[in-house]
């Protein structure tokens, strides 16, 4: 169910106590489903692609790695949209996919809720 398309609705986060919500210009995720993934900026122009690595599968945890590919910076720097942590399914459904970053190196990374629609 992880696979399709992607619209990105927001990114939400915590900061001293304040709940930050913004959205960002890298809005669309495609997932195939051979977990091969491209990430574009304003939906049409593709800026990251990469293959989706499952960190840890269970019953009730899913930990992946979005491992960007192209451009040859972004493996340095992380995805685009997930920076170089982990994420964790924190939700999925025929309509919504929740991830969230868990020990991300980088403040501006640490623990955000990322919400796509369909």
């Amino acid at each position: 169910m992880i696979s399709g398309t992607w619209d990105l609705q927001f990114v939400s986060y915590d900061s001293s106590g304040v709940k930050i919500t913004k959205t960002l210009s890298y809005n669309r995720l495609v997932i195939k489903a051979n977990l091969e993934y491209q990430i574009y900026n304003d939906q049409i122009d593709q800026v990251e692609h990469g293959n989706i690595n499952i960190i840890t599968q269970t019953n009730d945890k899913l930990e992946l790695y979005f491992d960007a590919q192209w451009p040859g910076y972004s493996s340095f720097f992380g995805s685009h949209v997930f920076g170089v942590s982990n994420v964790e399914l924190v939700s999925l459904s025929d309509n919504a996919l929740i991830i969230k970053s868990i020990n991300a190196a980088y403040a501006e990374y640490s623990d955000r809720e990322i919400v796509f629609k369909r």
